[in-house]
């Protein structure tokens, strides 16, 4: 009886001990860590994308907008469209911290009403459509690139950018 009681506790033992090893193995690492391949914090460089967007075989201007932000002008599903960054730290090498996807449409016709817009806004999720009252329309998503994969994360993006703009263009009944 004293031999089994030891031989149960020695086994709890290594089942609690094996559980453990197993549980700790699961737990993410700690946020310290480094991993290769990973956009810190201090954001991305849009020259980056932009070599990415050409790899791919898109079409890539890198610009300067009015304000000295940095934007790439590419073209999908037949319309041209932009990215803008925002939040960028020049001390940081020309990193920013986020950008948005753009598309404008105008010269609508017929017309798209708010209650389209609006419809379009209550479906989606990634994608939002807005209009400045003079019959242009914009689609935007904007995107939290920090803490990924940059390659991984921004073809997945590009993407979904890819398939809005096409339900949007269905949507709104665009035949340009």
């Amino acid at each position: 009886m004293i031999r089994f009681n030891r031989m149960r506790r020695h086994l709890s033992a290594l089942v609690i001990a094996g559980a453990a090893a197993v549980g700790s193995a699961l737990l993410p690492a700690p946020a310290s860590a480094q991993i290769l391949g990973l956009v810190d914090d201090s954001g991305v460089v849009p020259q980056d994308m932009s070599r990415l967007l050409q790899k791919w075989g898109y079409r890539a201007e890198l610009k300067t907008d009015q304000q000295g932000e940095p934007e790439i002008v590419s073209a999908l599903e037949g319309l041209t469209f932009v990215v803008f960054f925002y939040d960028c730290n020049r001390a940081q090498k020309g990193k920013c911290l986020s950008y948005q996807f753009w598309a404008g449409f105008r010269d609508l016709n017929p017309p798209v009403t708010l209650e389209k817009l609006n419809e379009w806004n209550e479906k989606q999720r990634w994608t939002m459509t807005s209009t400045d009252g003079n019959g242009r329309v914009r689609l935007k998503m904007s995107v939290n690139p920090r803490g990924t994969d940059l390659e991984a994360n921004f073809k997945n993006w590009l993407n979904w950018w890819q398939r809005s703009l096409s339900d949007f263009k269905k949507h709104i009944n665009f035949r340009g």
